[in-house]
């Protein structure tokens, strides 16, 4: 560990690599613009090796044994969030300002200082709940002690890095790689020890070298403090936004993870845990391409306020109409066509799946649509409504799960978890709207696609369920039907992109797509009366 900032060297020459100077509007947009791209690259790969993997696991294990491979994950998951305090988020934040600002030793002495408490505080800690909280072998305890605490908490510095550079075009091209040996290596874990210990292992084995990945292309002047860990000071405020902005993370993971499978298990309620986590799963796959354009979102708003503050509010509106349509674009055609199949793919153990995945594919849909609102709250450093929002969320979740789980299983926790989803975003779209004037009822038009969408994937679904047709016919029928319902209903109702939002999405795309993109973006998108 260095013992003294000033022995960490001077910014070297600016570069794409190593910036020596304050970032412009339009470099923070090209830099998100990018990061969305690649990103999108990414899911486009690894989505469909990720839903077969998903098949052979689900497949091996059976509807109880998956439901544990679901618990063991998400307790790590929880664990490693609650010892983050908050520091994560605040370093992304403060760090993306002060990057965007051109005030780099600030950036390399938050690092330094982020690191050091990731090593001398979470390492211990961490390592203490993950012994407490889950019962495993212990080859496969050790194994997750080294590649599921020690390593990423050693390592995880660098996606901050790259979150702070505006850099999520690498860090989807070093995801990339990870995620294809990762699911490789559960593949082979899958069909020869076939056990939900032995599965969570090797995913923690992957995701934790490929961690080291994501250091190559972070700049020289950042890496080399990473690399050097120290408990120092962070600035001023920097505690009183992270540590509120820390626990509504934590107890956001709650809502909007799988922790409802955590609640079923710990009331003796297996195959509902597994029929839950399946679905809840599925809707993960579902909107992975519209989830994946968030990520640059953070980093590209923080720096946006520090640098043009006026262009905010139509940076909302416009994230407001385009995760709507994409979102409703995917409840409205995939979710009934995946539902009708998953008996046929996964096998009748996973029978009782396609109602439950109809429900939590809409309350997955809002909570996607949440997350621009909640980049756009962080970058006012509003944390501490984002903990109060996602506690009143939380106590609704379980208050619902717990009290109605006798009488009604798996469906107590659906309707905590579409009840949760429901108030948070409807909470943050009036807060987002006031803090900018926008009156509500011409916010909550903007999200009028959603609404449609959600309608036409319940009746879709529905409707081609009870003529009792083979699934694979029926599910072709139910996707298109649902997307030409809801292309029919966006502009009839003259909802959905605006033209000048469909000519800035065309803009942004490779020139070799946009021959195809253009036309698509045009049919989800009309003039207004």
């Amino acid at each position: 560990m260095s013992t003294d900032e000033k022995s960490v060297p001077p910014a070297p020459v600016p570069s794409d690599d190593t910036p020596g100077e304050a970032m412009t509007r339009g470099e923070l947009q090209d830099r998100a613009i990018r990061g969305a791209l690649w990103t999108l690259v990414h899911v486009a790969v690894m989505l469909p090796l990720a839903f077969a993997v998903n098949i052979v696991v689900a497949r091996v294990l059976g509807v109880v044994d998956y439901g544990r491979l679901a618990y063991l994950s998400t307790v790590l998951a929880l664990v490693l969030t609650t010892i983050d305090l908050g520091v994560g988020t605040g370093l992304v934040q403060f760090g993306s300002k002060a990057h965007a600002a051109g005030r780099f030793a600030e950036v390399r002495h938050m690092l330094q200082a982020a690191q050091g408490y990731k090593m001398l505080v979470g390492v211990p800690v961490v390592g203490t709940a993950v012994l407490l909280l889950i019962d495993a072998d212990p080859v496969l305890t050790v194994i997750a002690l080294v590649f599921g605490v020690l390593v990423p908490l050693t390592f995880s510095g660098a996606g901050d890095a790259l979150a702070i550079e505006n850099k999520t075009a690498q860090n989807a091209q070093a995801a990339m790689a990870v995620n294809l040996v990762a699911q490789v290596l559960v593949v082979v874990a899958a069909t020869t020890v076939g056990t939900a210990d032995a599965i969570w292992a090797v995913r923690l084995v992957a995701a934790g070298l490929g961690a080291v990945a994501y250091l190559y292309f972070v700049a020289p002047m950042y890496r080399r403090v990473l690399l050097r860990p120290r408990l120092r000071r962070f600035p001023p405020g920097f505690w009183a936004f992270a540590l509120p902005a820390g626990a509504a993370g934590l107890v956001e993971a709650f809502v909007s993870s799988r922790s409802e499978v955590l609640v079923l298990t710990w009331m003796s309620e297996p195959e509902a845990a597994g029929v839950f986590a399946l679905a809840i799963g599925l809707g993960v796959h579902l909107f992975a391409p519209a989830q994946s354009l968030l990520g640059p979102l953070v980093p590209a708003i923080s720096g946006l306020r520090e640098v043009d503050h006026e262009a905010v509010a139509r940076a909302l509106g416009r994230a407001l109409r385009a995760s709507s349509t994409a979102t409703a674009s995917v409840v409205a055609a995939a979710t009934p066509a995946f539902a009708l199949l998953v008996p046929t793919i996964y096998g009748a153990e996973f029978s009782a799946v396609p109602p439950v995945l109809v429900v939590l594919s809409v309350a997955g849909g809002l909570l996607v649509m949440a997350g621009p609102l909640k980049a756009f709250l962080m970058a006012r450093l509003k944390g501490t409504w984002l903990l109060w929002a996602n506690l009143a969320c939380l106590v609704v979740d379980v208050g619902l799960t717990v009290a109605l789980i006798r009488p009604l299983g798996v469906w107590a926790a659906v309707l905590g978890n579409a009840t949760a989803a429901v108030l948070l975003f409807s909470g943050l779209l009036i807060l987002e709207a006031r803090s900018l004037d926008l009156p509500v009822r011409r916010a909550l038009a903007m999200v009028q696609p959603f609404l449609l969408g959600a309608a036409i994937s319940v009746l879709t679904w529905w409707g081609v369920d009870a003529v009792g047709a083979p699934p694979v016919p029926s599910a072709v029928v139910a996707a298109v039907l649902g997307l030409g319902l809801f292309v029919g209903a966006v502009r009839l109702t003259r909802s959905g992109l605006t033209p000048a939002d469909a000519d800035a999405v065309a803009r942004s795309v490779p020139a070799r797509v946009r021959a195809v993109a253009v036309p698509l973006l045009r049919v989800v998108s009309a003039s207004r009366a």
